[in-house]
């Protein structure tokens, strides 16, 4: 399943496919259209053919992610799984695959199973397409929708979990044949992760990646620290910045509207693995942290479970520079994370999170 987070026009995204890389004052850039949204590799200090080469090199690392569990394709190893489960039957998975879900698995425990994503069949309830002015406060008519929450209930009464699965060696089973993965943001940050290790491993020692308004870093930008814009909740308007990010990575997860509504009310794509419904009250999360992949799961997990869990998450899940916007506006922040945000003008209604 794909979440353009960043919606380019068809032109625009061409263009940058064919133009492929800015070069001047030692910085050489690679554009691409990776893992549902925008991305770019920035390299500093090297030849420009050198540069090029180790971008290809990484960018055919995020397409090889792509195909193993971002997209719904057929022809994706995500896909022919989540049938095998579907059948109940075993699949053997590649390296890239097997790494994931053991990753999944891991967070799964870490976040007292809000961070589910076995239950991706009650995600794929809530994706739709409705005409703005024709949405009204459910995207299906009152037949269909009651229809769509028995469907949940009974998703959810079986409760698929990551701990459903079996893995032996490289075949994996599942014990629960509704179990459905749904990798969603989790990859994008392992996606950063692999990507910085791969441009150190071939001898690059400033470099950025940034997917999707999300970014890690190496090194340095020049003779300047890397630095990166924290968004409001509408990703439209940059509320602050965090320099010197120093090797780690800054991850922003929002909730995205799918539609409208005449009544007021919206959908939106993070689903709280508990009810089946599209989270409500965090609208925004960004994190800096060491690992790309972890901020990313903790960021889906606050949405999930609300800032008043924020303190019990953090520490279980080891992540403490936090921010989160909620539906009213207010804009929340963790001490660690207050002190290293450079605030835009203006910006107000900080409430430390302790």
């Amino acid at each position: 399943m794909h979440h353009n987070h960043i919606l380019l026009p068809a032109f625009l995204a061409a263009m940058l496919m064919t133009s492929g890389c800015e070069r001047g004052n030692g910085i050489f850039q690679d554009e691409l259209d990776v893992l549902g949204t925008f991305a770019q590799i920035t390299i500093v200090g090297m030849p420009e053919t050198e540069a090029r080469n180790v971008a290809l090199a990484v960018e055919q690392d995020l397409k090889s992610l792509d195909y193993i569990g971002y997209t719904f394709k057929e022809e994706g190893e995500l896909h022919r799984l989540n049938e095998a489960f579907a059948q109940g039957r075993s699949m053997e998975v590649s390296d890239g695959l097997l790494e994931l879900i053991v990753d999944a698995t891991e967070l799964y425990e870490k976040s007292g199973g809000l961070f589910n994503i076995a239950k991706g069949e009650l995600t794929a309830f809530w994706e739709f397409v409705c005409d703005k002015d024709e949405c009204s406060e459910s995207p299906y008519p009152v037949e269909v929708q009651r229809l769509v929450d028995e469907q949940a209930k009974k998703i959810i009464a079986t409760n698929p979990s990551m701990q459903d699965l079996i893995i032996k060696g490289s075949r994996v089973s599942s014990k629960n044949r509704l179990v459905k993965l749904e990798f969603g943001e989790m990859i994008r940050g392992l996606a950063l992760d692999k990507g910085i290790v791969h441009l150190r491993e071939m001898g690059v020692n400033n470099a950025e990646i940034n997917i999707g308004g999300s970014a890690r870093t190496t090194g340095m930008r020049g003779k300047h620290d890397w630095w990166i814009g924290i968004p409001d909740a509408t990703g439209t308007h940059m509320i602050g910045s965090i320099e010197n990010i120093d090797d780690r990575a800054v991850v922003t997860v929002r909730a995205f509207d799918k539609s409208f509504g005449k009544q007021g009310l919206v959908y939106r794509h993070i689903v709280d693995p508990r009810t089946g419904r599209p989270v409500e009250d965090v609208r925004s999360v960004t994190v800096m942290h060491d690992n790309a992949l972890v901020a990313n799961a903790f960021a889906v997990t606050l949405h999930i479970a609300g800032v008043g869990e924020w303190k019990q998450l953090a520490d279980r899940m080891g992540v403490h520079k936090i921010l989160a916007i909620t539906g009213d506006g207010t804009i929340y922040t963790s001490p660690a994370m207050e002190h290293i945000i450079h605030w835009k003008q203006g910006v107000a209604h900080q409430h430390l999170v302790p």
